[in-house]
C-alpha cells in the first residue's frame, strides 16, 4: 500500500494502479486502495473504472468524504444530478477548508443550471473557508453582472478578486465590462490597457479597447487599436481566421483578407465562406469577382439539400448580387436579382429598398411602392425616407419631399445629409429664410460642408443679405475647392457686386473666374461692362477684344465695345463706334440696343436725321422701349423741336417712370420757358431717386434764376453730396455763396472749383468778382488775368480786368484793356 501511495504522489500512475490492485486481490476490503485506484483511474482518463472504485470505496467506507468528491468531478458533466448529491454529501461530512473545493464544484453545477442563488451560496462559503480563491469571486461577480444585473456588486467583487490576486487577467477584463455597463468608459479602458499590460499577446483586448474607446467617440485612439490587432503575429489568429480576415479588411488590406478566406474555403468551403469573401471583395472594389463568389454561395447552397425559397440566408445572397450589379450599373440585372431576394424573403426592406432606387434610377415610378414598402417593414429605414424625398423633390413636389426629410430627421437628429437637402429644397420652395435655418445646421454639423456654404450664400443672395452672402462665398474660398465650385463661387461674388455697384470687386472675381474658365465669352463680357462703369473704357475695349476672339457673332460684345468707343468722345473712336454698331445690326437687324447706340453715335457726329431714323427703326422694333424714345426725345431736342422731344419723353414715361427721364422732360419744360412744370419733373425725379443727382443740380439753377438763393444753396449742396466731383455744382454754388454774402465759403468752393477744373475761364472770371467785392484787387487781378490766358478774346473780361486795374492805380494798364476791349467788340460788330 505504502509503495503504491509512494508511486501516486510521485505520478507514476501504472505502477500505483498495479500496486493498488495487488493489495486489493490480497483485501478486497480495503477501502483506501479502491479510492487511490479511483483517483489514479480519472486521471488517467479511465472515468468508468474511476467510478466503480469510487462507489466500491464509499459501499466500503460511507464517510468517505474524499471518495464522494472526487466521483462528483467525474459525474459533473455526465450527471449533474448525481454530481450535486456526491458534493453535497462530502461538504455535510466534511465542510472546513479542507474541502472547499467542493463547495465551489458545487456552485459551477448550480451556475450551469442557472440557479444563481445557490451558486452564490456555494461561492459565498468557499471565500468563508479561503478568502483567497478568486474564481469565486469572479464567479459570484460574473452572475451579477450577467444575469442579476447588479453591476456596482459586481465591480465590489472584481475588485476584491483583484485585490487577492493583482496579476489576473481576467479580473481586470471583467471588472471592466462592468463598468462599461455602468457607462463608466474611462474606468473601463484603464482596466483593459491593465490587462493587456499583463498580457499583451491577446488580439480581444485589443478589439474590447478599441470598441470602448469608439463608444468614448476617441475615434482615431480606437482605429489606432484595430491596425495593433492588425500588426500582431498571423500565428495568435490560427484558431480565429475569420477575425483575423475582418481586421486586415477593416485596415485596408483587402488582399491579405480575401487570401486567407480562400485559404478557409479551400478546407471549409460553406456557402457562408463565398458570402464572406464576396463582401470583402466589394469592400476591395473587385465587383465582378464578388459577384462570382455570390453566385457560387448560391450553387453550393442548392447543391447541399437546403431549400432555396424562402430562406433569408439565399436571399441575402441575391441581395448582394443585386448591389454588385448596381456598382457596375447594370441597373435590370440588379432590378432583377433584388426581386428575387423579395421573392425568397418577403420582409427584407433593404431589398425593396434597393430595387426602388435601381427603379428610380431606371425612370420608373414605381420606385415610390418599393420605398413606401420598405418603410412598411422597416419604419426606421432613414435612407428609404431620403430616397423618397429626392424622389419628390425631382418631380417638383418640394412640400412632400420636405416632409419626408422631416420624418428622416426624427430618426437620425443629426443627419448633415438630411439637413443640407432640406434646406435645399426649401430654397427650391422660395422659403429662404427657413432654408437658410436648415443649412446652418448642416453648417453646424460639420463645418466642412462646401455645399451647405454655397447654397446659403446663394440663398442670403435671394434676400438680399448681401454681407452674410458676401461672408459665406469668402469662407468658401477659403476652403479647398474643386475648380467647378471656385468658378461659381467667383462669379456669384461677382454678379452680387455689380447688383451692389461695386463695380471693381466684381471686376477682380470675374478676372479670377477667368483663370479657371479661361474660354467663357461670358465672363469676359461681365468684366468688360464692369470696367464700362468704372470708366475705364480702354481696359473695357480690350475685354471686349477677348470676347469677339472667342465668339465673333457676339451681336452684345460689339454693342458694349461701340458704347465704350463712345464714351472717349474722340473723332477715331466715334467712328470705331459706329463700325461696331453697323456690325452688330448687320449680325442682327432687329438688335434695339445697337440701333439706339447707333442713334448716339451719329447724333455726337451732329448727323441728327440720321439718328432720328435710327431711334424711330428702335421704336418700330420694339414699342414699349423707353430708352429709345428717350434717346429720339434728345435728338428733337438739340434739333429745336421741343415739343416733339416733349412728346416722345412723355411717351417714354408712359412705359416707365424713372429719375433721368423726368429730369429730361424737366429739362425740355425749361427750354419752352414753364419753369414751374420744370420744377415739378426735378421735384418728382427726386421723389423717384432721392439719390439722383441732376434733378437736384437742375432744380438748383431754377431757384438760382428766380434768385431763390437760399434754395438753391441747398440743393447744390445736395448735389454735390451725392456728386463731389461736378465742377459745374461747384462753381453754381461758390456763386450762390458771394451773392448770400457767406464768403468764407464761396472763396473754398471757388478753389475746390480751381482744383476740378484748373483750365475753365468761368471759374477765375467769378472768384475775381468775389475779390473785386471784398476789394482785395490784387487777387482779383490776378484771377482775372489767368481767365484771359485760358480765354484772350473776351471784351468782357478786358472791361473788367481794366475796372481792377483802375481801382489800382494802374491807369496805362487799365487804358490799354478799355482799347482792346473795344477793339474786340468793334471785330465782333462788323462780323
Amino acid at each position: 500500500m505504502k509503495h503504491g501511495i509512494y508511486f501516486f504522489d510521485r505520478s507514476i500512475f501504472t505502477t500505483a494502479i498495479q500496486d493498488f490492485t495487488a493489495v486489493i486481490k490480497e483485501d478486497p476490503m480495503n477501502a483506501q486502495a479502491r479510492l487511490y485506484r479511483g483517483r489514479a483511474y480519472a486521471i488517467q482518463q479511465q472515468y468508468r473504472n474511476a467510478v466503480e472504485d469510487l462507489s466500491a470505496a464509499l459501499h466500503l467506507d460511507p464517510f468517505c468524504w474524499l471518495a464522494f468528491y472526487h466521483r462528483g468531478c467525474i459525474l459533473r458533466h455526465v450527471d449533474p444530478k448525481r454530481a450535486l448529491q456526491d458534493f453535497s454529501v462530502s461538504v455535510l461530512i466534511n465542510d472546513t477548508q479542507e474541502n472547499f473545493c467542493s463547495f465551489l464544484h458545487r456552485g459551477v453545477i448550480y451556475a450551469e443550471q442557472s440557479q444563481w442563488s445557490f451558486a452564490i451560496c456555494d461561492f459565498e462559503s468557499v471565500l468563508a473557508l479561503d478568502r483567497s480563491v478568486v474564481f469565486a469571486y469572479l464567479s459570484i461577480g460574473l452572475i451579477m453582472l450577467l444575469h442579476l444585473d447588479q453591476y456596482y456588486k459586481a465591480i465590489q467583487l472584481f475588485t476584491e478578486a483583484i485585490q487577492a490576486d493583482p496579476l489576473n487577467v481576467r479580473a481586470y477584463i471583467c471588472r471592466a465590462q462592468a463598468y462599461h455597463k455602468i457607462h463608466n468608459l474611462g474606468d473601463a479602458v484603464r482596466d483593459i490597457n491593465r490587462a493587456i499590460h499583463l498580457y499583451p499577446s491577446k488580439s480581444q483586448l485589443y478589439i474590447l479597447r478599441g470598441k470602448y474607446l469608439m463608444e468614448m467617440k476617441k475615434y482615431e485612439l480606437s482605429r489606432l487599436c484595430i491596425y495593433q490587432v492588425s500588426e500582431m503575429d498571423e500565428e495568435s489568429f490560427k484558431s480565429q481566421p475569420v477575425q483575423w480576415a475582418l481586421i486586415q479588411s477593416f485596415c485596408q488590406n483587402h488582399n491579405k483578407a480575401i487570401e486567407r478566406i480562400c485559404d478557409v474555403i479551400t478546407v471549409q468551403p460553406e456557402p457562408s465562406m463565398y458570402v464572406l469573401l464576396g463582401k470583402l471583395q466589394m469592400k476591395a472594389k473587385k465587383t465582378k469577382h464578388a459577384m462570382e463568389s455570390f453566385k457560387m454561395a448560391t450553387k453550393l447552397m442548392v447543391s447541399s439539400g437546403k431549400t432555396l425559397p424562402n430562406t433569408f440566408e439565399a436571399a441575402e445572397m441575391h441581395y448582394l448580387i443585386g448591389l454588385c450589379y448596381m456598382e457596375r450599373v447594370n441597373l435590370l440585372q440588379a432590378r432583377d436579382a433584388f426581386s428575387t431576394a423579395i421573392r425568397l424573403h418577403s420582409t427584407y426592406a433593404d431589398a425593396f429598398y434597393q430595387r426602388g432606387l435601381c427603379r428610380m434610377q431606371l425612370g420608373q415610378a414605381a420606385c415610390i411602392q418599393d420605398f413606401n414598402q420598405a418603410l412598411a417593414l422597416c419604419p426606421s429605414h432613414f435612407q428609404a425616407y431620403m430616397s423618397r424625398a429626392v424622389y419628390y423633390g425631382s418631380k417638383g413636389r418640394y412640400s412632400k419631399a420636405i416632409l419626408n426629410c422631416n420624418e428622416a430627421l426624427k430618426i437620425n437628429p443629426n443627419s448633415v445629409r438630411a439637413y443640407f437637402y432640406r434646406g435645399t429644397l426649401k430654397y427650391q420652395n422660395k422659403t429662404y429664410q427657413v432654408a437658410i435655418e436648415d443649412l446652418s445646421k448642416t453648417i453646424d454639423l460639420n463645418k466642412s460642408c462646401v455645399l451647405a456654404y454655397y447654397n446659403r450664400a446663394v440663398s442670403y443672395h435671394q434676400i438680399k443679405d448681401f454681407r452674410k452672402a458676401l461672408k459665406d462665398y469668402g469662407i468658401l474660398l477659403l476652403l479647398e475647392l474643386n475648380k467647378e465650385i471656385v468658378l461659381k463661387v467667383l462669379i456669384n461674388r461677382g454678379l452680387l457686386y455689380v447688383e451692389l455697384g461695386d463695380y471693381s470687386n466684381a471686376c477682380e472675381d470675374f478676372k479670377e473666374a477667368t483663370l479657371h474658365s479661361p474660354f467663357d465669352s461670358q465672363i469676359f463680357q461681365a468684366i468688360g461692362v464692369c470696367y464700362h462703369r468704372i470708366n475705364k473704357f480702354e481696359e473695357a475695349v480690350r475685354s471686349f477684344n477677348q470676347v469677339l476672339r472667342l465668339d465673333p457673332l457676339s451681336v452684345d460684345a460689339y454693342v458694349a465695345r461701340g458704347n465704350s468707343y463712345m464714351e472717349n468722345r474722340q473723332e477715331p473712336d466715334r467712328n470705331q463706334a459706329q463700325k461696331d454698331f453697323l456690325k452688330a445690326l448687320h449680325l442682327n437687324p432687329k438688335c434695339v440696343k445697337a440701333r439706339i447706340g447707333l442713334g448716339y453715335n451719329l447724333q455726337a457726329l451732329g448727323k441728327f436725321q440720321k439718328a432720328w431714323n435710327q431711334f424711330t427703326v428702335a421704336i418700330d422694333i420694339d414699342p414699349k422701349c423707353h430708352a429709345a424714345y428717350d434717346g429720339r426725345a434728345s435728338v428733337c431736342l438739340e434739333m429745336g423741336d421741343t415739343f416733339a422731344a416733349f412728346q416722345d419723353t412723355n411717351a417714354a414715361l408712359k412705359l416707365t417712370t424713372t429719375a433721368a427721364l423726368l429730369t429730361n422732360r424737366g429739362v425740355i419744360n425749361q427750354f419752352m420757358g414753364y419753369l414751374s412744370c420744370a420744377m415739378r419733373d426735378y421735384q418728382n425725379a427726386i421723389s423717384v431717386d432721392p439719390d439722383y443727382a441732376l434733378a437736384y443740380f437742375n432744380a438748383a439753377n431754377i431757384y438760382f434764376r428766380n434768385r431763390q438763393f437760399s434754395q438753391a444753396l441747398g440743393y447744390y449742396s445736395k448735389a454735390l453730396q451725392l456728386e463731389p466731383r461736378n465742377e459745374s455744382a461747384v462753381l453754381n454754388r461758390a456763386i450762390t455763396n458771394t451773392l448770400l454774402k457767406n464768403i468764407k465759403e464761396a472763396i473754398e468752393d471757388f478753389e475746390k472749383a480751381v482744383s476740378l477744373c484748373p483750365f475753365s475761364a468761368a471759374v477765375y472770371f467769378n472768384r475775381a468778382n468775389l475779390f473785386y467785392g471784398l476789394k482785395q484787387y490784387e487777387l482779383a487781378d490776378k484771377d482775372i488775368s489767368t481767365a484771359l490766358s485760358i480765354q484772350p478774346n473776351d471784351a468782357l473780361m478786358y472791361k473788367f480786368r481794366a475796372d481792377i486795374r483802375a481801382k489800382l492805380g494802374f491807369r496805362k494798364e487799365a487804358v490799354d484793356d478799355y482799347k482792346q476791349a473795344i477793339s474786340i467788340q468793334e471785330q465782333i460788330n462788323s462780323m
